[in-house]
């Protein structure tokens, strides 16, 4: 049975009548258009001349609890310009299966939950939704923001087991993902200061890095201007593998009755000490009242991390060439090869007295990613990755309520 309703609550233009016919769970919206005048889908030119083309049947948002779908005719028009051409319709894209507001519906959709999740809800087959969601970020982040570059971080992210990894850069000041290359190399990055070009790449004022030194030579040879900064975290992530190979190191040594000493201390050792347990303090403890290399590079641990506490160059120059030289002539050959190692990076480190960068953001930013690949359970497609990426990392604060709630046929 067909049932009229009003033609303004589907808010579609040209719609003239609108009739409803329901089944169990779904229901066929009949419409009939104004289409006296029609536009040409190649040119977008006005064209009177038409002839019945096909009837067309278009998913569309929901009607209360049911799925709806639009009916209509659809016509062919003879554009004086490109000859016989479908004509375009303003709700919805050539060929689609779908309205353009039902895509967009489900993109948003995605951006709060996971594609099975939303292809479960809305009956919708699993790589359909995946479809609908990467042309909608390929539309919404097609053109790159390169503007008002003044400060750059780059890092890398692992895409996929077997130290695969993306090498992404980063807007800091506006904490935004702007480029994400399929590599962690020097050509990597160097396409990425090629896609810049001359003039962006010499307004970059400072970069903030890992020691890798690919990522090193691109900056070097790209941004002339560009002070290389490391980072706080990256520095103390590569401590951390020191001290686990000095504790692997000492518990090989140790003797029989000791051994047990070392076994789980891996982590007490490498988290700060206001975030233990009583027990485990009391563990750690032990542990560095028996071996006094441990208790070295322990202690040298919390002291390095006191460096960026300073603001003054010539203050934080002191402290440093003093960890240098305590490292140095500890006799610990995992810790004399850290030290010289950051001897060779001591102007990007100290760099971090001239320009304050806080690592929070680019580590901010990567747990942002590691969510986004969690969430998914891992990508196949890495330029659906590499889209969801910039959209998780734009910079824009997202209301999971925004168009959801409201989404009705009065859009």
């Amino acid at each position: 049975m067909l049932n009229p309703i009003l033609p303004e609550i589907l808010g579609l233009p040209s719609v003239t009548q609108a009739t409803v016919e329901q089944e169990d769970d779904f229901c066929a919206i009949r419409i009939e258009r104004d289409v006296s005048e029609l536009q040409c889908s190649c040119c977008g030119k006005s064209v009177r001349l038409k002839r019945f083309f096909t009837q067309r049947t278009l998913r569309d948002l929901s009607l209360f609890d049911k799925k709806a779908f639009l009916v209509f005719d659809e016509y062919r028009v003879n554009c004086p310009e490109c000859g016989y051409k479908v004509e375009k319709l303003s709700f919805a894209s050539p060929w689609a299966r779908m309205t353009e507001r039902f895509a967009d519906y489900v993109a948003r959709l995605v951006r709060i939950s996971t594609v099975k999740e939303v292809a479960d809800l809305l009956g919708l087959d699993w790589e359909t939704v995946k479809n609908i969601d990467k042309a909608y970020l390929q539309r919404e982040f097609a053109a790159p923001d390169y503007d008002d570059l003044r400060i750059l971080c780059l890092d890398e992210i692992s895409r996929k087991k077997g130290h695969k990894y993306f090498t992404v850069a980063m807007n800091y000041e506006k904490t935004k993902v702007i480029w994400v290359g399929k590599d962690r190399t020097q050509e990597s990055a160097e396409s990425f200061f090629e896609e810049l070009g001359p003039e962006r790449c010499a307004r970059i004022e400072a970069v903030c890095v890992d020691m890798w030194d690919p990522y090193i030579a691109a900056i070097r040879k790209h941004c002339p201007n560009a002070r290389i900064i490391y980072d706080k975290f990256h520095v103390l992530r590569a401590y951390g593998k020191v001290i686990d190979k000095v504790r692997n190191q000492e518990a090989a040594r140790a003797a029989e009755e000791n051994k047990q000493v070392f076994t789980g201390t891996k982590y007490l050792l490498l988290r700060n000490a206001e975030n233990l347990r009583q027990s485990q303090k009391r563990q750690l403890k032990e542990l560095l009242r028996l071996n006094a290399n441990l208790n070295r590079v322990y202690v040298l641990k919390e002291h390095l991390k006191r460096f960026w506490d300073y603001s003054y160059f010539a203050v934080a120059a002191r402290h440093f060439t003093e960890w240098l030289d305590m490292a140095i002539r500890s006799r610990i050959k995992p810790l004399q090869q850290f030290a010289k190692m950051l001897q060779n990076h001591a102007d990007g480190i100290l760099a971090h007295c001239r320009l304050k960068i806080n690592n929070g953001r680019i580590e901010g930013t990567n747990n942002k990613i590691k969510v986004v690949k969690r969430k998914a359970y891992g990508f196949h497609d890495d330029e659906y990755f590499i889209l969801k990426i910039k959209q998780a990392c734009s910079g824009r604060k997202v209301d999971p309520t925004d168009d959801l709630l409201t989404a009705t046929f009065s859009r």
